[in-house]
């Protein structure tokens, strides 16, 4: 089918009566326009400054650990930034990354490392200043290439490797590379942003496009628009593209929630974030779908932990994690609390 030009040329008379030079909502990475997280980054950056060894920046997907990095490394050049984790037969083909201060004619008559165990001493070698290697997508990587990884930051010297992963690398961690989970010194997750920074987001990037403030979107539309997304980045950029897209195919001026509904913009899907989660976490999710209120003692006992003592001090640690991501909600009950699923996650969970 060919390209209709005079449909084009509407998008663009749309976007210019916007003030907008593009669409704003892209998925590009832009230091910039980064929202958000500030704890979280004071606390990686005060981690990469004490020049630790081993940190774990945790989260759903499209939470914002790719954009995280980006900023951070825009701060500091002294950085290797590895989109996926190598194999182990490419685990030694990593050295070039390192080589950046070498001299030239240092590198001609430089061994390059041809085995994996050549590596440690040769890193060594080479790196003068403190280095960065942030390892994104880690829990794709085999099992033997993270063991390595151990290996490197227990013998090179000035070196942190910042591991970047969805929360179920957490599992494997726990269940298959105790060694390596002992040795990460801050593990730094990523939930979601607020409202207000989820407003911050979308007004930043009209604003970077030459719009003006949240324009075409009103007040009640970023409402919705954070009531979809769960305030997940990228779940707000594909929405407001949607949106954006929706709104120059009617040819509105705003977009707000009442014209969204007349759109009949399709429901959401069940969240990806929600088939991430670690193990554990979807476990007490189920037990509350089949049946709630049930209290602590109750879940500990459905999960079979081999001591109450131990099943108690877990099971907690898992219910807080749900509580700040929303899934799930508390209730006063005699001394303790009682747990169930949240409204909006229970009717996600049903129609799915």
């Amino acid at each position: 089918m060919p390209i209709n030009m005079e449909d084009l040329e509407k998008d663009r008379v749309w976007l210019k009566k916007q003030n907008l030079n593009n669409n704003p909502f892209t998925l590009g990475i832009n230091p910039s326009l980064f929202v958000g997280y500030e704890k979280q980054i004071l606390t990686l950056s005060r981690n990469l400054d004490q020049q630790q060894k081993i940190l774990l920046l945790i989260g759903p997907t499209g939470s914002g650990k790719t954009s995280i990095i980006s900023y951070l490394s825009s701060k500091n050049k002294n950085h290797i930034f590895l989109s996926k984790p190598p194999k182990l037969e490419e685990l030694v083909d990593i050295y070039p990354y390192f080589l950046n201060e070498v001299g030239f004619f240092e590198k001609i008559f430089l061994k390059k490392p041809r085995k994996t165990q050549d590596l440690a001493p040769f890193l060594n070698k080479i790196i003068k200043k403190h280095k960065i290697l942030f390892i994104d997508e880690a829990h794709e990587a085999n099992i033997e290439v993270l063991e390595w990884l151990r290996v490197l930051s227990d013998q090179v010297q000035n070196l942190t490797i910042v591991f970047s992963s969805l929360p179920i690398f957490d599992d494997i961690l726990t269940n298959k590379l105790e060694t390596l989970k002992k040795r990460i010194t801050e593990k730094i997750e990523l939930n979601a942003l607020s409202r207000e920074e989820t407003e911050e987001l979308i007004q930043k990037r009209i604003e970077f496009n030459g719009g003006e403030g949240i324009k075409p979107f009103t007040k009640n539309a970023i409402d919705y628009i954070y009531s979809r997304t769960g305030g997940f980045p990228r779940d707000i950029l594909v929405t407001c593209n949607k949106l954006l897209n929706l709104g120059m195919e009617k040819d509105v001026e705003i977009i707000d929630s009442d014209i969204i509904e007349n759109m009949n913009f399709e429901k959401k899907e069940p969240n990806a974030k929600f088939r991430e989660l670690p193990n554990k976490q979807k476990k007490i999710i189920d037990i509350l779908l089949e049946k709630e209120p049930r209290s602590t003692t109750e879940l500990v006992n459905c999960l079979q932990y081999p001591s109450e003592e131990k099943g108690l001090r877990a099971v907690n640690n898992l219910l807080n994690r749900l509580l700040k991501e929303n899934y799930i909600e508390r209730e006063k009950f005699g001394k303790s609390y009682t747990y169930k699923l949240t409204p909006s996650i229970r009717t996600m969970l049903i129609k799915s």
